[in-house]
């Protein structure tokens, strides 16, 4: 009994101070961030952060749009910053408002298999091809996936505009909200910027809820 408790303290302990470190080293990554990429208080955007559980997700958001959801180690996490940076000239704080608490219900509800659909408003920032891109992506149907080149075709344009579906994908902001993750390969489950496993969690995480 004595070498159960020493062995529960002590893996609790080591655990929590895990779980301890991350949380800061996500805190001071975000201040980091904050520091680097505020420009004025003329437009604030609030970030804050939600678990999901295949991951911490980033959200920001002002009083009327969402500008940013994704997970904090995507691969272009810190370019995202900078791009909504420079479009809004915006100061970044961690606080929330009325639309982060919406699209934090939201989330919720789509991980627990209850919400198929967002109704927040999103801002997106991009060329006129991505936003096409986009709009065509929400319009897919939750628990079905796309080719790239189907989806190219869906837009009125040739099989070889794949590869810059694939690239607007990886430009998407708003992950899972503007659902990326049902592009897939003709011959495999294709890219995702926060890595395969997770699309592959999504994807079999909408199938099996659309059965149900």
């Amino acid at each position: 009994m004595r070498r159960f408790i020493q062995y529960y303290r002590v893996f609790f302990i080591s655990n929590f101070e895990n779980l301890v470190c991350f949380v800061l080293y996500l805190a001071m990554n975000l201040s980091k961030l904050i520091i680097k990429y505020s420009q004025n208080k003329i437009c604030t955007v609030c970030l804050s952060i939600f678990e999901s559980p295949v991951g911490k997700m980033v959200l920001a958001a002002d009083d009327e749009f969402v500008y940013l959801v994704a997970f904090e180690d995507s691969k272009n996490f810190d370019k995202m910053f900078q791009n909504l940076s420079k479009e809004l000239s915006c100061c970044f704080v961690e606080s929330t408002n009325n639309v982060l608490k919406l699209l934090q219900e939201e989330l919720s509800d789509y991980f627990d298999g209850k919400a198929k659909k967002f109704s927040v408003p999103l801002k997106t920032f991009g060329s006129d091809f991505q936003k096409e891109v986009w709009e065509k992506l929400i319009e897919l149907p939750y628990g079905s996936t796309q080719s790239y080149g189907d989806l190219a075709k869906a837009m009125g344009r040739s099989a070889s505009y794949a590869r810059a579906i694939g690239a607007a994908c990886g430009a998407n902001a708003h992950l899972i909200v503007i659902p990326c993750h049902r592009l897939v390969g003709s011959n495999n489950k294709g890219g995702f910027s926060c890595g395969i496993n997770r699309k592959d969690w999504l994807l079999e995480h909408e199938k099996k809820n659309a059965e149900g």
